[in-house]
């Protein structure tokens, strides 16, 4: 038997997506030396919204310009370091996701929903947790025989107290048509896995989840290559799951460790040519197309970096 399984929604999804990609990522570490403006952006605005709910938690919503700055500037100073962080990490072709367009973002985000002060109470800042998976009944334990223990793993960005109800509270960024994100949110594994953990793992039984989007987005001149101005809009959405919802959850869950077990098992990790262009192409692509051993492939352009989601700052 393997050792012990400890995995979180990315590693799961990416499995899902593709078993070369979890090799590559997730099994060696290897990571593309050209880092994604998307995903930096979301973990800066991810880092923004610590710094400024982290003041709220501590002093109480603002009721006076200064307490606005002091808030302001918790969550910028942090987002700032965020940025820094994932900036050095690789190279990046710039475009107009940048820090300014964050702060600027947060801006407009503050005076959309400036009656949060009025409803909202915070619970709890970024919690990491790590949660022990179960049987829970015989089709459970038949699905883990064999499994070695597992242990599911991730982040909760606040957790709130709304209209009397316990709430998770995630933040997305995103570039995409917001109403068809939005319209994919219901049947989200990791909102439906971080509902089952969180009634686990947190202090009270959340009531759902509140999923906080925030679209920005913008078009580049064909004639100067200039982009153009900045879009940005802000939603919210409640999410509620029934046991139903957080039992098949559970039984896919299972299925993906299942099938991660048996590739590592027969050392089995096919391409999965489906999804070699999702959001453009792979960053593992030039990899794949060598079709050779691990241990022949030409990785210039990559370096190692293991990443896990309970070592992240």
């Amino acid at each position: 038997m393997s050792e012990a399984f400890v995995i979180d929604n990315t590693k799961r999804s990416t499995y899902k997506q593709c078993k070369m990609k979890y090799f590559l990522q997730f099994i060696k570490g290897i990571q593309s030396n050209y880092g994604s403006t998307a995903l930096r952006y979301g973990s800066t605005w991810h880092a923004i919204q610590e710094g400024y709910h982290q003041y709220v938690k501590h002093n109480g919503w603002p009721t006076n310009q200064i307490a606005l700055v002091e808030a302001l500037s918790a969550g910028l100073e942090l987002g700032k370091k965020k940025w820094d962080i994932e900036s050095a990490k690789c190279e990046f072709v710039d475009d107009f996701k940048n820090f300014n367009t964050a702060v600027e973002a947060f801006q407009q985000y503050l005076a959309f929903f400036a009656d949060d002060k009025n409803f909202i109470e915070i619970l709890s800042t970024e919690q990491k947790f790590e949660c022990p998976i179960t049987a829970e009944n015989p089709f459970e334990a038949k699905l883990m025989r064999g499994l070695p223990p597992i242990t599911f793993t991730g982040r909760i960005d606040l957790c709130i107290r709304m209209d009397n109800m316990n709430w998770i509270w995630d933040f997305k960024t995103t570039g995409w048509i917001l109403n068809q994100v939005i319209s994919k949110a219901n049947r989200s594994p990791q909102l439906i896995g971080y509902s089952y953990a969180g009634a686990k793992v947190l202090e009270f039984e959340p009531s759902g989840c509140l999923l906080s989007f925030a679209f920005i987005g913008s078009s580049k001149s064909k004639v100067t290559g200039n982009w153009g101005k900045i879009r940005s809009e802000f939603r919210r959405v409640p999410q509620i799951y029934t046991a139903d919802d957080i039992s098949a959850w559970k039984i896919s869950f299972l299925d993906t460790c299942v099938d991660i077990q048996r590739s590592i098992n027969i050392d089995l990790w096919p391409q999965s040519f489906d999804n070699c262009f999702q959001y453009g192409a792979c960053p593992y692509l030039k990899l794949c197309q060598q079709h050779v051993p691990f241990e022949d492939l030409n990785l210039e352009g990559y370096h190692v970096d293991f990443w896990d989601v309970l070592a992240e700052d």
